[in-house]
């Protein structure tokens, strides 16, 4: 298929080197005096070297090492939003998370936004980022051939487990169907080009992100994969704010999370003109959606609401609906109070909302349920 997005150019680092005189002789003292020096030195270059290595290295190996930022700045806590939000989840059976930042001025809600939820498809907002930040180091090009093998197909969502085994495929097509059509082969393929799920695992958590973490291959339908609203709502403002990714990744991030095609969670909440560039996940026991909101007049925030439900129960999607409708009036505007912020109910939302619908058939986004 074809693949819009812009490319990233690749770079290189060189490993730093110890001082070349180790093989002098000395008298014990000296030799003990020179150990010493070289001892703290090497200590001052950890975490300052990233270690270079290719695409099929042993997941055995340090991840790399990232200076974790320090907190998004949280200013101005929105309480009477926060309230309504949560009148407005108080819903039998269901549990929600959601963390919403304004990185303009620090606005912010959190209701659970800290605790873990099942990630489903939304782990792969990490995924990309990893998958970025390496082609930035030029341990990954966009051009490399990946081979569909048989150890990394699944089902789920995603047309790439029909193809033939051992067919190839780009890692830039491939990312892209990872996110925009939540393919989850693709996204076996492009954790495995990283080096397996501890890696990555790994990346995460140097980045400062708590409660995510790959513990198995998609698809995970069980729901063993973990994520935070607050975790994905920090690492695209740390992203956005110019860490981890160069310019040019972060650009293709944003396009390639334009793209997103199901849009049935967050988008009918907004506001006529706004755009929403996200990433949605969707098994039987939790949905969700992330993502960066931008109003008509230029006001920007980060949402991720994710909901714990019955197998299936889809009063969480509609949920969702409920609370980007009542979020987005406050956080595209500039007040730094909300009192006046209406949200509305399950009920409300059964009534307005009309799923597009084709003869015969469930509605489009039900073909992308296990996502």
């Amino acid at each position: 298929m074809p693949v819009s997005g812009r490319n990233i150019g690749t770079g290189s680092s060189k490993p730093n080197r110890l001082p070349a005189n180790l093989n002098n002789k000395k008298s014990g003292p000296q030799r003990l005096w020179q150990c010493l020096n070289i001892a703290t030195f090497a200590v001052l270059l950890q975490g300052a070297s990233i270690p270079i290595s290719g695409p099929t290295a042993p997941v055995a190996q340090k991840p790399i090492q990232v200076a974790v930022a320090p907190p998004i700045p949280l200013t101005y806590p929105l309480d009477k939003l926060k309230q309504k939000l949560m009148a407005a989840s108080d819903v039998k059976k269901l549990r929600t998370g959601i963390f919403v930042f304004d990185p303009t001025n620090g606005r912010y809600v959190d209701m659970n936004g800290k605790e873990p939820f099942a990630a489903a498809s939304m782990i792969k907002l990490p995924i990309l980022v990893s998958l970025l930040a390496a082609i930035d180091r030029g341990e990954v090009k966009f051009d490399q051939q990946l081979s569909i093998r048989q150890d990394l197909i699944t089902g789920g969502s995603g047309y790439l487990q029909y193809r033939p085994v051992n067919s190839k495929m780009s890692v830039k097509d491939t990312a892209w169907l990872m996110m925009v059509i939540s393919d989850n082969t693709a996204t076996n393929m492009i954790i495995d080009v990283l080096g397996g799920k501890e890696k990555c695992s790994a990346e995460f958590a140097s980045w400062g992100l708590a409660q995510t973490r790959i513990n198995n291959m998609l698809g995970d339908f069980a729901g063993t994969n973990k994520t935070s609203p607050y975790d994905l709502v920090y690492l695209l403002a740390r992203v956005y704010r110019g860490e981890i990714l160069s310019p040019a990744g972060k650009n293709w991030l944003t396009d390639v999370m334009l793209h997103t095609k199901i849009r049935t969670l967050l988008n009918p909440g907004l506001g006529p003109g706004a755009t929403l560039g996200h990433k949605t996940g969707d098994i039987g026991t939790m949905v969700g959606d992330v993502g960066m909101v931008t109003a008509p007049g230029g006001a920007t925030y980060f949402v991720s609401i994710q909901v714990e439900r019955p197998f299936n129960d889809r009063r969480a999607n509609a949920l969702i609906r409920v609370l980007s409708k009542g979020i987005y009036p406050c956080l595209a505007s500039n007040k730094t109070e909300c009192d006046d912020a209406e949200v509305g109910s399950l009920q409300d939302e059964y009534k307005t909302y009309k799923p597009m619908t084709v003869t015969g058939r469930r509605p489009h986004h039900r073909r992308h349920s296990r996502h």
